[in-house]
């Protein structure tokens, strides 16, 4: 096949995009496919939409913004291009974690306790809300459209809080604030609709956020991950559905916690996951025999199928 590669864009994980691109490049080309890369900002797919026509498959590996919000795929979806990934809507629900939260708790899916929050909310009544709730410090501050766990604050003092809160609204005009679960983090990636082994990621320090994502041995990851047998099943179950819940095709995350006491919180759906070599998806893909230049020939197979699953 012919494949275009699009990363780069202007979202604040415009470095991550570049390495996932030119990873799932090296992939396609290793697999026997024809690849072209494009670091485009997003907006370029508009006026330049005829270059990208000529090939048969987009392979998207823009991460964040425009790129993972639907808007890309709507374009692509117009000009009647097959892409690899959740179609527009999915998409677009992955990225606005509220929305995503809602189908998540509608569909039996357990989320952490949290609020919503709008910028004309005032800062000093949020701690009388949330306690209203049934949750207080610590919690957990994070924009509701944003990705890599940027603009993320794990607050335990009523400074970090309110810092949080600045910090956060920064990124978007509408943030959530979850009950801070102890415990592990562990994800699920879903592969054509079949979900692969647990994987525990366990930070160096802090918590699993941007630097401890893409730094060499700034966390440890367990895959498949050591935790009981009936969880590890469970949580692939429930990854399953919250791919489904969303509407997702191909492939995407599902980030969740699990509490000490083995209570399952998903977190989130990622629909353009990262595919560098610190990425989470090739890594449990490996775990059941599927190296990385076979994972991207699957998914731009599927794309280029039309299989939605």
């Amino acid at each position: 096949m012919n494949v275009a590669v699009l990363m780069g864009g202007t979202s604040s994980e415009v470095e991550v995009s570049r390495k996932s691109g030119k990873a799932i490049a090296r992939g396609l080309t290793e697999r026997g496919h024809n690849v072209h890369l494009f670091d485009w900002e997003e907006e370029r797919l508009i006026t330049d939409i005829d270059t990208i026509r000529r090939f048969d498959v987009v392979f998207i590996a823009y991460h964040g913004g425009a790129g993972e919000d639907g808007r890309v795929q709507a374009i692509l979806d117009v000009a009647g291009m097959k892409y690899t990934g959740s179609d527009y809507v999915a998409s677009a629900l992955g990225m606005n974690k509220t929305l995503s939260r809602s189908i998540f708790s509608r569909n039996g899916i357990p989320i952490p306790p949290g609020i919503i929050v709008n910028t004309d909310f005032p800062p000093e009544k949020l701690l009388i809300i949330m306690a209203k709730e049934g949750f207080g410090l610590p919690a957990v501050v994070k924009p509701a459209t944003q990705g890599s766990t940027i603009g993320v604050t794990i607050a335990i003092s009523e400074k970090e809080f309110l810092e949080g809160v600045n910090k956060a609204f920064r990124y978007s005009d509408k943030i959530i604030i979850e009950k801070y679960i102890p415990g592990k983090e562990v994800t699920v990636s879903v592969l054509g609709g079949l979900p692969l082994p647990v994987i525990e990621i366990i930070p160096q320090d802090g918590f699993y956020d941007y630097e401890h994502k893409y730094s060499k041995g700034k966390s440890e990851y367990v895959c498949p991950a050591d935790i009981p047998a009936i969880t590890f099943e469970k949580l692939k179950n429930i990854g399953a559905r919250a791919y489904n819940a969303i509407g997702c095709r191909h492939y995407a995350r599902v980030d969740f916690r699990l509490s000490d006491s083995g209570n399952i919180y998903c977190l989130e759906v990622n629909t353009l996951p990262g595919m560098t070599d610190l990425s989470l998806v090739p890594m449990a893909a490996r775990a059941v025999g599927i190296e990385f230049p076979e994972l991207v020939h699957k998914i731009a197979c599927m794309a280029y199928e039309g299989r939605n699953e």
